[in-house]
Formats: structure tokens, sequence, C-alpha cells
């Protein structure tokens, strides 16, 4: 006997497609007319908008396992003669089925009350019975919820699904859940969170840039561990080429939050600069609140006060500086320098030649250096007194440039170069 409608596209007749032709009779052409591919995809416009929601990929598949009656819930499972109770274990007065489990549960109403949304909730229930059915047609309305960040309803609806079902299966393996009330607020989070993270934002990657000429770039950061209340510093100086001109790494062994810890950098890369004998300069740090409280004069009612009266000192001897904030991939160098410094817990300063660990990023992050070294043939009226002075004479584009380093009061002239 063949069967009106149940040959499939290659004209065979099978039991698959017998079953999706009754699948389309009971759930589709009854309402609509028009069939629906089980598979999640076709001619309905449902599944394009379904896929195309601002949510993440498991709480699509939840709307997807929904639309097709999935959930095992304790009324789904006992009509496929699994297990022997069909009760909502919430509330045990009446069969669990998805449209209980969403909506009609005593703990789902209170929750969507607690949203706000209860109103719109009961001018869908009167469509149908069945909870797959109710999905698709809040699906199908789209609206924007104004007294929550204009989410759409449909993402707040399917985000407070899985998250009750979630919770369900909690208190079915005999964990604790939350009150109504913090399982709205919950919902109502994730949501927001969820639209702001998918939005679609061209992400460039951002890296060290280069400054404006005859001014150095101290980069410093920080790393801290709050179960042994330690913490490190990372400082690298390079020039306007981003050549490596001197870096340091020092381990703090008492620190008490991570601020703190950054604050300590920051007077590293002060320190450093004054040690090298460097008067122009801009500071680059991946931490807002370091440069807010510096820009605001180096006020703080945080544990870092005393740190940053130091910095207020150190700055105010210095020619020109200035600093600003940068994004952490522009501020790799400093923070591996500040890794290497937490994990051999030791601290070192690297003038004369760079460091000589190279971790992946940290050879990534610092660029070659192909300098070609004179030397100085004649040096006549230098007073050093008892100061360091650190002369460079490098080879760039076919000419030679002298570049001197210093950190001492030393009247300097008549360098003869070679």
């Amino acid at each position: 006997m063949l069967l009106h409608g149940t040959i499939n596209r290659n004209g065979l007749f099978s039991v698959r497609s017998t079953y999706h032709s009754q699948w389309e009779y009971k759930f589709e052409r009854r309402r609509t007319g028009e069939g629906r591919h089980a598979s999640g995809v076709g001619d309905n416009p449902v599944w394009d908008r379904l896929w195309k929601l601002d949510i993440p990929g498991k709480i699509k598949i939840f709307g997807w396992r929904v639309l097709h009656g999935m959930i095992p819930c304790h009324g789904v499972l006992a009509n496929k003669h699994i297990g022997n109770q069909g009760s909502c274990p919430l509330c045990p007065s009446g069969c669990e089925d998805i449209k209980r489990m969403l909506f009609t549960c005593d703990r789902a109403r209170e929750v969507w009350r607690c949203l706000g949304v209860w109103d719109k909730i009961e001018e869908v229930l009167n469509i149908d019975r069945s909870g797959s059915i109710l999905m698709e047609e809040i699906i199908r309305l789209g609206t924007k919820i104004p007294s929550l960040n204009n989410v759409s309803f449909v993402e707040l609806v399917l985000t407070a699904g899985w998250y009750m079902w979630w919770e369900r299966r909690k208190f079915v393996h005999g964990e604790s859940i939350q009150t109504p009330f913090t399982s709205a607020m919950s919902i109502a989070a994730l949501t927001s969170n969820y639209m702001r993270s998918m939005r679609k934002t061209s992400n460039i990657r951002q890296g060290w840039k280069k400054h404006p000429e005859g001014k150095l770039m101290v980069n410093v950061d920080a790393a801290f561990d709050i179960g042994t209340g330690s913490g490190s510093t990372g400082v690298i100086i390079r020039d306007e080429k981003g050549q490596w001109i001197a870096a340091a790494h020092s381990f703090l062994p008492h620190v008490i939050d991570a601020p703190m810890a950054e604050a300590y950098a920051l007077k590293e890369g002060l320190m450093l600069a004054q040690h090298i004998g460097c008067n122009w300069f801009i500071i680059q740090t991946d931490c807002m609140l370091v440069v807010e409280t510096m820009n605001d004069g180096g006020f703080s009612a945080t544990a870092a006060t005393a740190i940053y009266d130091d910095c207020i000192i150190l700055w105010s001897g210095f020619d020109s500086i200035s600093i600003e904030h940068c994004n952490r991939e522009a501020n790799r160098v400093a923070h591996e320098l500040a890794r290497k410094a937490f994990s051999s817990k030791s601290s070192c300063i690297w003038v004369d030649e760079p460091p000589s660990f190279r971790s992946i990023k940290l050879a990534e992050w610092l660029p070659a250096q192909k300098k070609k070294t004179l030397y100085v043939k004649h040096i006549t009226t230098l007073d050093l007194r008892g100061l360091i002075v650190r002369l460079k004479v490098i080879s760039l584009f076919g000419r030679t440039k002298i570049s001197c380093l210093f950190q001492c009061r030393a009247h300097m002239a008549d360098i003869v170069d070679r």
C-alpha cells in the first residue's frame, strides 16, 4: 500500500518520509498551511530568526530543542515509557511538560512576574496548549522590552527558559537553587550581557604604536596573586623605532591588592627613566586607575597613597612627561617581564644589554635591533663628578647618530666620532 505524500525526493517510500509527513500535518499545516523542515532550516522564518538572535549557541540549541519538543521533562519521558513519574519536581500539582516547565509552573510564574513580562506571557498562553507552539509564537513576535535595556523579548524568554531548565536539573539532583527573585535578576543580567557581547564590532589588533620622535616610551605593568599576597612589576623603555633601551622587573613580596601593584609598577618605571637619565618620555599602562590618579594630581584614597606621593615627587623631576592608557596587547612585553619576576622571585635591571631570557611572547614583541656600534675617538672637557654617563653611537639609514643617556649634571663637549 502506498500512502499519499510519503514519497521522498528520490521517489521512494520510507518510514522516515512517512514520519516527516505526519509531523508536518500535525504541527504545521493545521496552523499555517505550510511545511517546515525538522532539521531547523527551511522556508519557515522562525528558524532564520532563531539562529540570528544575539544569544550564545547553547541557548539557541535549547530553543531548537524546545521547538521540536525534545526537552526531557518528566511528562515527556513518561509518554515515552521512560520512568513512572510525570509530575513537576518543583510544584507536584500537575504533569510536567514543556509548557509547564517554561511558563505555568508556580516557580516559573514568579520568575516571569519578577522580570515584569508576565502580562506578555499570559497573552501567548491563550494561543495553544503545546509549549513548542508557544515558543514559536514568541519567536515570531520579536518585540523589545524598554524596562530591561531594550533587550528582545524572545532573547529574554529563551535565556530565561534555559536558565530555569538549568536550575530545575540542579534541583532534581539534590542541589540548592536560588529564589525566584534572584533567578530573575540573574536572567536579566545575562540577557543584557549577551546582547552587548554578541554585537558585531570590528576588532582591530592594537599593538605597540610609534610615538612622537624625540621621546621615549615607558611601558609598565604589574602582576598580583591574591592567594600569596605578593606581586611583581615589569618596565621596558623603547625609542621611537620600538628598539630596546632599558628594562627592569622586580618582585613584591607584600602587596595588598592589584591596584597597589600597578602603582608600584608606575614608580618602578619612573625610577628606571631617572636611572638612565631620560627626561622626555611617555608612560603607558593598561590600568586606567593609575592614569586617572596621576592626571588628578596623584590624589588617592586607597592603600597606594604613599606610592602615588613618591610618584608625584619623581614626576616633578622630569622636563616633559605624560601618561596614557593602552590596551593589554600593546603592553605585553611589560606584562611578560612582570610574570618573569613573579615566577623567579627576583628583581633585575637591564641597561647595557637586553634580558637574556626570551619567552615566545617576549621575543615577538621585542623588535630586532640591527645596530652598528662605532667608537668614540676623543672626549674633551668631560666632568663626570662621580656619576654615570653612557654613550651609544649607532648607525641608522646610512647616517651616524650619537645617542647620549645621562644620569648626572656633567658638562660634555667636543665629542668627535669616527
